[in-house]
């Protein structure tokens, strides 16, 4: 698997034997971010075009930006099961 970073955010690239070409998609956001090339070229320029795009669209008043895991779980539990 392959990386690229731009502004931030990092796509991981793999090759598709179905579609015949190098699919990507943007990490850790929520949105649909999927591009494709067939060389590193098409790739970069499909990856900073979908974050562009993103990024555009997070400005829009009635999409506001994702905040970021905190990487907790929090649970309550009855007392019963409290030590």
């Amino acid at each position: 698997m392959k990386t690229m970073t731009y502004k931030g955010y990092t796509t991981e690239i793999i090759y598709s034997d179905e579609d015949e070409c190098f699919v990507g998609h943007i990490v850790n956001i929520d949105a649909i971010s999927g591009f494709h090339g067939d060389t590193d070229e098409e790739l970069r320029d499909a990856f900073e075009n979908m974050v562009e795009l993103y990024i555009e669209t997070l400005e829009e008043p009635e999409n506001p930006p994702q905040t970021h895991f905190a990487g907790r779980l929090l649970s309550r539990l009855r007392q019963a099961l409290h030590l």
